[in-house]
């Protein structure tokens, strides 16, 4: 069943930073450095939330990770939108994708945001989380039994 986005009333419950670090020496300015990330979806039915949660690793040339940041983002759904997600005949509720990129969207900038804000200050601020294709990121079909 293809569920559309029309008008998804919701709102940001929580933020949490479930995790952050900054680890001894970051690379040198002409040191490279790489990120490795990933993007989870989870859901509480009882509360008509879904969480999203960004998670960052920055890695130095040779593997060994510098700094390390995680941020889920918790939203609340209203009862009548999470009826139009809710398959009528199951206990599947399916998000519509536009829906999804839009939730790891308003994540992946907390995420900046969070991390600006931890290393304010400190050498690791020029550090920043690049640019990326989030919508890669969310699968095509998105739902939860």
């Amino acid at each position: 069943m293809e569920k559309h986005n029309n008008n998804i009333a919701f709102g940001i419950l929580q933020i949490v930073t479930e995790e952050f670090a900054m680890l001894p020496e970051p690379p040198k300015e002409i040191e490279t450095f790489k990120i490795h990330h990933e993007l989870f979806f989870g859901l509480g039915k009882e509360q008509k939330r879904i969480q999203v949660r960004k998670y960052a690793r920055f890695e130095k040339e040779d593997g060994n990770p510098f700094m390390v940041i995680a941020v889920a983002c918790t939203f609340e759904i209203q009862p009548e939108s999470w009826s139009m997600l809710a398959s009528p005949d199951s206990d599947t509720l399916v998000v519509p994708r536009d829906f999804a990129i839009h939730l790891a969207m308003v994540t992946v900038g907390t995420l900046r945001g969070v991390l600006h804000a931890k290393t304010e200050n400190t050498p690791y601020n020029r550090f920043l989380f690049p640019p990326l294709n989030v919508v890669a990121l969310v699968p095509e079909v998105l739902s939860f039994d």
